[in-house]
């Protein structure tokens, strides 16, 4: 398909991307405040085990579904896809095998070995699976806000997402959701209203913080995605569709 839609098309995605208004905000959660330091701690914990800690990678997972949702329906696209990606980890971790599903590595071992990985993903809901999702968007999410570093206040979040889209994620999506993310991704505001966003009292010294922990939280997912794609690598599941 090439890169132009249909006349009207454009006008059809936007009504997409509106649809997926409230979405997210449907999802209730215990503690809904998205905290840096939280996720940060989340991701650090999971990789203190060699075979990466899943409940911590999915607690930390849960505070990057409420930073998506902090941003409103300009992530809606992805934001509902990756609840439903950490309610379905969540079920294996209380199933009847929980015991294979104590770390990453134990349970891609676990389903290989037993043959749970299907070639054809709609037969496949196995936790591996499930989890290559939420690691090829974490590597678009630690793409984006890495580059917040090399950002003025007043420059456009969007550019830099679109950027790490492209660099990313948007190689396993087909041209309409390309379509439909690059276009919501217009609605992202600039760095200084993302960090307020982050840190809505405005508060001198919790903005200047706040811009401080960004760095360290990409730090630990990054370092929670390199390890989890060591095991994805050795049994060669990076590219299953």
């Amino acid at each position: 398909m090439t890169s132009e839609g249909a006349p009207g098309e454009e006008e059809r995605l936007e009504g997409e991307v509106a649809a997926t208004e409230g979405a997210m905000e449907r999802v209730t959660l215990e503690d809904a405040d998205f905290d840096l330091e939280v996720l940060t701690k989340h991701f650090t914990n999971a990789t203190t085990n060699t075979g990466v800690d899943l409940s911590s990678y999915i607690a930390g997972y849960r505070e990057v579904y409420k930073f998506l949702n902090l941003l409103g329906t300009v992530f809606g696209w992805v934001g509902s896809d990756v609840w439903a990606k950490i309610v379905q980890l969540e079920k294996y971790q209380a199933g009847e095998e929980k015991h294979h599903y104590a770390n990453v590595k134990d349970m891609i071992y676990y389903e290989v070995e037993h043959d749970l990985i299907k070639t054809k993903k709609k037969d496949d809901p196995s936790g591996s699976r499930t989890l290559l999702r939420l690691h090829r968007a974490l590597e678009y999410i630690i793409a984006f806000l890495h580059k917040l570093d090399d950002m003025q206040g007043p420059d456009l979040c969007s550019v830099q997402s679109v950027e790490a889209y492209e660099a990313t994620l948007m190689k396993y999506h087909p041209w309409v959701v390309q379509k439909a993310a690059k276009l919501a991704m217009r609605l992202l505001p600039t760095k200084d209203g993302l960090i307020l966003k982050v840190h809505p009292e405005g508060s001198e010294s919790g903005l200047k913080k706040t811009l401080e922990d960004f760095p360290k939280a990409v730090n630990a997912m990054r370092k929670a995605y390199d390890a989890l794609h060591v095991f994805y690598e050795e049994k060669d599941l990076l590219n299953i569709p």
